[in-house]
C-alpha cells in the first residue's frame, strides 16, 4: 500500500478555500391573519384566500380538552389562521416580459422579506383589493379579521402608511402589533 501526503500533492498549487454556507437570516417579523366566525368552514377560507391555514378549526366541531375534563365541549365559533409571505406575492407580478426586470422582482422580493413597511403595504393591497369582498362578508356576518405582526426587539421602529391604514381599515380587518423576546 502506498500512502501519499496530501502536502506532497498539493505543493505549487493554491487550495480553493471553501466557501462560507450563506445561511438567509430569518425575517424580523412575522404576519398572519386570523379569522373568527360565528359558522364558516375554515376550507372555505383557505380556498378563497388561496391560502392554507395554519390552524383551523369549525363552529360545532368537538373541543379537544388537554384537561379531559369538558369531553363535550364544541368550537362555539370557527376560526382560521395562516401565515402570511408577502415576498411571494410579487411572484405574481409578471416580470418575465422584460429581460432584466427578472433580477428587479428578485430584490423586492428581498426587501419585502426584511422589510415591515413594505411587507405592510403588500398585505395591505393583497387583502383589500384581490379579498376585500369576502373579509367585508365575514365582518357582516359577525366575524372578526386580524392581521397579526409579530415582531422581535431588533425592529427599532416602523410605521404604517396611510395608505395600508386605510386599506386594512375599509376591508374591516385589524391591526394587532405584539413584540417577542429574542
Amino acid at each position: 500500500m502506498i500512502w501519499l501526503s496530501l502536502p506532497n500533492l498539493t505543493r505549487g498549487v493554491p487550495l480553493m478555500e471553501a466557501r462560507k454556507r450563506v445561511v438567509p437570516e430569518a425575517p424580523p417579523f412575522q404576519l398572519s391573519l386570523r379569522i373568527r366566525h360565528p359558522s364558516m368552514d375554515p376550507a372555505a377560507i383557505s380556498r378563497e384566500l388561496h391560502l392554507e391555514a395554519e390552524h383551523s378549526f369549525r363552529a360545532g366541531e368537538p373541543r379537544h380538552s388537554r384537561s379531559g375534563y369538558a369531553p363535550g365541549a364544541v368550537h362555539a365559533e370557527s376560526y382560521w389562521l395562516a401565515a402570511l409571505n408577502a415576498s411571494s406575492w410579487l411572484q405574481d407580478i409578471a416580470f418575465s416580459a422584460r429581460p432584466g426586470l427578472e433580477v428587479a422582482q428578485q430584490h423586492m422580493a428581498g426587501a419585502a422579506a426584511q422589510s415591515l413597511e413594505w411587507s405592510l403595504m403588500l398585505c395591505a393591497m393583497r387583502l383589500g383589493k384581490s379579498h376585500g369582498a369576502l373579509l367585508q362578508k365575514i365582518r357582516a356576518d359577525g366575524g372578526q379579521v386580524s392581521l397579526l405582526v409579530v415582531f422581535s426587539p431588533s425592529v427599532t421602529s416602523f410605521s404604517v402608511p396611510p395608505e395600508v391604514s386605510r386599506i386594512l381599515g375599509e376591508a374591516g380587518v385589524t391591526t394587532e402589533f405584539e413584540v417577542t423576546a429574542d
